[in-house]
């Protein structure tokens, strides 16, 4: 009774439907991606005592993948992230296992977080895999989490050294709420709001040592999320032109994505998924990536390009195939 009691309530948590009979079958149908897995928990020494990374793949193994999710992901949120797992599994030699961090900005939490916490938190992360002896540490980006990847880099000397870059879906929050994710009848109140955080960054410029201050009003706020807190300067950063996350918009400068893809300092891949819903229809993928290329030089590997029939978080079976597939190679040549 007490097992069903709590399927029950797991299940209605994530919106499933519980039936009545076996436990693999209704897992199965909740999410064909879904079933029991083991983790092992890592507390590390980022300022909240309650940060963790979970662990899978291979035990014992030298080197480290850490995944970083997207606006509202984290931990076990994304079904790929049990394929990679199966995919070093499968490739012990590689000598690498999957951590999938929970930073203060995880989660429901995103908007109250920017990435200034965010490398605080895959800093002190990084720094607790060294003293475990981790030979090679590779970040994986997701969506969002490729800003931090970004910005990582751009203070290589001021945070641990890691050996690579992987960035999945590194798309533009700018873009995929103004042309995907804002109703065109919220487009009004969505741009006063916009206007709301620009006036104020622009009035933090004058504020010695001050951020920007304060939180968005609600009712500015598009229904997407709307309920979910957001300090000004998170949105602003993220949602504004020339925001400090606006980093993979199509419409950027050259200048501009001359600074964000120079300032790789470790061998990078990057895959856009080949249908990505929050990705404009007007935004040519391959073209990016290759001005992409074209400004880090070398350091964006051959290997990158766009993921075949994925959607965002790269759900479907085939396309995660394909996407382990290239993450066993990326790391087979670092």
């Amino acid at each position: 009774m007490k097992f069903w009691a709590v399927l029950t309530l797991f299940a209605s948590a994530r919106g499933a439907v519980v039936a009545t009979d076996s436990p693999a079958s209704v897992i199965g149908r909740a999410n064909p991606y879904v079933a029991p897995f083991q983790t092992t928990v890592h507390p590390f020494g980022s300022p909240p005592a309650n940060i963790c990374a979970y662990e899978s793949g291979p035990q014992k193994a030298e080197n480290a993948i850490v995944l970083i999710a997207g606006r509202g992901g984290g931990p076990h949120t994304m079904s790929v992230a049990n394929e990679i797992s199966k995919a070093l599994l499968s490739a012990p030699e590689l000598g690498y296992s999957l951590f999938e961090v929970r930073m203060r900005s995880s989660l429901g939490t995103y908007g109250s977080f920017g990435t200034a916490e965010d490398i605080e938190d895959i800093s002190a992360l990084v720094e607790y895999l060294r003293k475990l002896g981790r030979e090679k540490i590779v970040l994986l980006g997701h969506s969002t989490g490729c800003q931090d990847i970004i910005k990582y880099s751009m203070l290589k000397d001021k945070v641990p050294s890691v050996d690579g870059f992987i960035l999945q879906g590194p798309i533009s929050d700018r873009e995929a709420f103004e042309h995907v994710l804002v109703k065109r009848d919220e487009m009004d109140s969505y741009h006063k709001a916009l206007e709301y955080a620009k006036l104020a960054a622009h009035d933090a410029q004058y504020r010695a040592g001050d951020d920007i201050l304060g939180w968005m009003p609600r009712w500015f706020m598009p229904e997407v999320i709307r309920n979910t807190p957001f300090t000004i300067s998170r949105f602003h950063s993220l949602l504004n032109v020339g925001g400090g996350d606006d980093l993979f918009s199509s419409d950027l400068s050259s200048k501009a994505v001359s600074k964000v893809w120079t300032s790789l300092a470790k061998p990078a891949m990057v895959l856009h998924s080949g249908k990505d819903e929050l990705v404009p229809d007007f935004v040519n993928k391959e073209e990016l990536i290759s001005e992409w290329k074209a400004a880090a030089g070398s350091k964006v590997s051959d290997l990158s390009g766009v993921i075949p029939d994925a959607d965002h978080v790269i759900s479907e079976s085939g396309p995660a195939a394909w996407f382990c597939d290239r993450v066993v190679k990326f790391l087979q040549a670092l």
